[in-house]
C-alpha cells in the first residue's frame, strides 16, 4: 500500500503487505459511493478509508487510504472512473481529488488542494474537464482532466452530478431547487425540479431520457424526467440509507453505508442483489 506520511524503516516493514492480505484482513465499513465499469464496480469505503474492487473474482481492496488526518484519501466521498485508466476520487481530508491509476498505485493529486469538500464528480463527455460538486462552496468547480486550479462554473450546491447525451450536466441538490440542468459552456443553469420532493437526495445518474435520484431518509431510489416530473422508482427494502448510484448496460447500482452493501437493480425487473 502507499505511504503518504514519513515512516521509520522498522514502521515501514510492518506495513508492508499484499493487495490479497490487506484484503483478507479488512472488511467494508462505510460503502459511501460507487462507480461501474462494465464487469467492475469501484467502491469508495468512507470509513476504512479506501475503495474497493467488485468484479467476477469478488471483492478486494483497490487502495487503501491514510488513517492519518489530512493525509492522502482520509476522507474519501466520492468517485468516478478516469477516461484512460483508473480512477478519480474526492478526498473532503485533503481537499483534493486524486487519480489513481492501477491498483495499489500513490493517489496523484491534481487540483492543488482547492477543492474544499468533494461530494459528486463528473467526467465531461470530450473527457477533457473534470467537474466537482463542492459542498463547502455550494458551487461546481471545474478543472483540466490532468489538473490544475479549479474554476467556477456555476453556484448550484450538487450533491451529485451526471452529463446527458447533449452536454448538459445535471445536478442534484439538498436545497429547495432540488435538481438543475447547467450548461456549462454558457456557465447557466436552469431549476428544473423544486419545492423539495426529496428527504435528502445524494446522488443523481442520467440514463437516456430520464434520470434517478437517491434519497436516504426517504429510503427511495427516484426517477425524474427532463420536463421536471418525479415518481418513486423504488422504495424500502433493503435500502436503509442509500447514497451513491451508478448505471449500468443493464443495472442501477446503489451504495447503502447503513447496510454495508451495494445493491444490483436490474432496470427492467427492477430485481435486486446484493455486490459487497
Amino acid at each position: 500500500m502507499f505511504l503518504p506520511y514519513p515512516v521509520t524503516a522498522q514502521e515501514a516493514d510492518a506495513t508492508k503487505e499484499s493487495p490479497a492480505k490487506a484484503t483478507a484482513t479488512a472488511e467494508p465499513k462505510y460503502p459511501l459511493n460507487v462507480v461501474a465499469d462494465e464487469a467492475e464496480l469501484y467502491v469508495v469505503d468512507l470509513d476504512l478509508p479506501g475503495v474497493w474492487k467488485i468484479g467476477e473474482g469478488g471483492r478486494s481492496l483497490f487502495v487503501r487510504g491514510s488513517n492519518l488526518l489530512r493525509h492522502p484519501m482520509n476522507r474519501p466521498r466520492c468517485i468516478v472512473m478516469h477516461p484512460t485508466t483508473g480512477i478519480l476520487v474526492g478526498d473532503s481530508a485533503t481537499r483534493e481529488v486524486y487519480h489513481i491509476a492501477e491498483q495499489e498505485a500513490e493517489p496523484k493529486p491534481l487540483c492543488n488542494a482547492r477543492v474544499g469538500i468533494a461530494m459528486a464528480l463528473a467526467v465531461s463527455p470530450d473527457q477533457k474537464t473534470v467537474y466537482v460538486g463542492d459542498a463547502e462552496k455550494r458551487s461546481v468547480l471545474r478543472f483540466p482532466i490532468a489538473g490544475g486550479d479549479p474554476e467556477l462554473v456555476v453556484r448550484v450546491n450538487a450533491r451529485g452530478l451526471a452529463f446527458d447525451a447533449d452536454g448538459k450536466l445535471w445536478a442534484v441538490t439538498p436545497d429547495d431547487e432540488a435538481i438543475y440542468r447547467i450548461d456549462v459552456d454558457e456557465k447557466k443553469s436552469e431549476a428544473i425540479v423544486s419545492g423539495r420532493p426529496f428527504q435528502y437526495p445524494n446522488g443523481l445518474v442520467w440514463a437516456g431520457d430520464h434520470g434517478f435520484v437517491t434519497d436516504g431518509y426517504g429510503k427511495t431510489v427516484w426517477k425524474f424526467t427532463a420536463d421536471g416530473k418525479t415518481e418513486v422508482w423504488h422504495a424500502g427494502d433493503p435500502l436503509v440509507g442509500p447514497v451513491g448510484i451508478s448505471l449500468g448496460e443493464k443495472s442501477l447500482f446503489v451504495a447503502d453505508p447503513k447496510q454495508l452493501q451495494v445493491y444490483e437493480f436490474d432496470l427492467e425487473s427492477k430485481q435486486v442483489k446484493p455486490r459487497m
